[in-house]
């Protein structure tokens, strides 16, 4: 199979756009697929990937002060690619201005497939420009074959606001690379971070920003930590943590708290191995629209940590999930504390819940299995 795929995604920042983006085209070219990737030109290292011809664009600017440039750009490049190649999908990660993909797939009637990504349409608008990118991205909606999309609120979305035949509304969980195995036990990793023999560690590995609900995950830790002793809170990842630090000191955390900073995939088997609880607490109005399960699920299951999410349910995701992840209200740190201090309580519960969700994410959740997941919609 041919696929022309578009993403005006940053390649140079280390986050789940970019992880997104080559993770599935590896995943696609790994499947015998050849696939044309329209995406920004990286300022650092060029991908390279088997079965993946990379056409660039422009280095990707951030924001939208050349977002006309790019709308132009990215149109003539993809017309020019549909003039010369015969493609059996257009698959395109959902940009609210950009109109390539959807006017390449009329012109040349190649079947669309939109992934989205973020809130149906995402950022803000003057409000006279709202109304029309509502529209424009309505009709991008209504036009594609199918809508590649990793939250089930989401989804509902799409078919109850959008009025999407839910038939072309697919949930389709995002993925990751297959990692290195642990690279030593719990009380190594442990001791190589600093912790003390005994140590309980709580995690939380991504990007740090307003979206995840870092101030009830404080709270609950502090809660805590006159019943947990040794009681630690590790973070990996950046780059607003100021914010976060500001809450660690005021809440007297400083000694309990470790900031580690960015740490590329390939090292996570440094670290991982070190937690008992991974958490991935969004905010409440991030869990309504985004839902509980997101890009860490995966990293944490495939080390085996137990995994804490917000969420209000999980209705419309796998069974296993149900079975591999455990809830706490949103925004709620007393109820969230209450939790931890129950899984520590019951380590057996934690193994085997984690266990649940490990083999999910072996067999279901590398980009090679979200890739066929995608192409069997695709073939329907």
């Amino acid at each position: 199979m041919k696929l022309l795929f578009f993403a005006y995604a940053n390649l140079d920042l280390p986050n789940a756009p970019q992880t997104h983006t080559l993770g599935l085209l590896r995943g696609f070219g790994a499947l015998g697929c050849r696939v044309d990737a329209v995406v920004p030109r990286p300022l650092h290292s060029l991908p390279s990937l088997p079965g993946v011809d990379f056409r660039f664009l422009g280095a990707y600017p951030g924001g939208r002060r050349y977002i006309a440039r790019d709308m132009l750009c990215s149109t003539l490049a993809l017309i020019t690619l549909c003039r010369r190649h015969r493609y059996a999908a257009i698959y395109a990660r959902q940009m609210d201005l950009l109109v390539g993909p959807a006017l390449c797939s009329r012109i040349f009637g190649i079947p669309l497939f939109l992934e989205i990504d973020d809130s149906p349409v995402a950022g803000d608008y003057p409000v006279v420009l709202e109304s029309l990118i509502r529209r424009k991205v309505t009709a991008d909606f209504r036009q594609a074959a199918g809508l590649i999309v990793p939250s089930w609120p989401r989804c509902q979305v799409l078919k109850d606001y959008f009025g999407i035949p839910a038939e072309k509304v697919h949930l389709v969980l995002n993925g990751t690379d297959p990692l290195p195995g642990a690279a030593m036990d719990r009380s190594t990793a442990q001791s190589r971070l600093g912790l003390p023999a005994g140590a309980f560690c709580l995690g939380y590995v991504g990007s740090i920003f307003s979206r995840y609900d870092f101030e009830v995950m404080l709270q609950a830790t502090a809660l805590l930590i006159d019943r947990i002793p040794h009681l630690y809170f590790i973070l990996v990842g950046g780059p607003d943590v100021g914010p976060v630090q500001a809450q660690v000191r005021d809440l007297g955390l400083a000694e309990r708290v470790k900031f580690l900073g960015f740490i590329p995939q390939e090292r996570f088997a440094e670290v991982l191995p070190a937690l008992d609880l991974g958490l991935m607490n969004l905010t409440p109005e991030a869990v309504r629209l985004h839902g509980p399960v997101h890009t860490k699920l995966a990293s944490y299951a495939w080390y085996g940590v137990p995994v804490v999410s917000a969420g209000f349910t999980l209705a419309g995701y796998p069974e296993e999930l149900h079975r591999g992840l455990f809830l706490a209200p949103p925004g709620n740190s007393r109820a969230l504390a209450d939790l931890i201090w129950w899984l520590y309580q019951n380590p057996a519960a934690r193994h085997t819940v984690a266990a649940v969700l490990h083999e999910f994410a072996v067999r279901k959740l590398t980009w090679n299995s979200i890739a066929q997941d995608i192409l069997s919609i695709m073939a329907r």
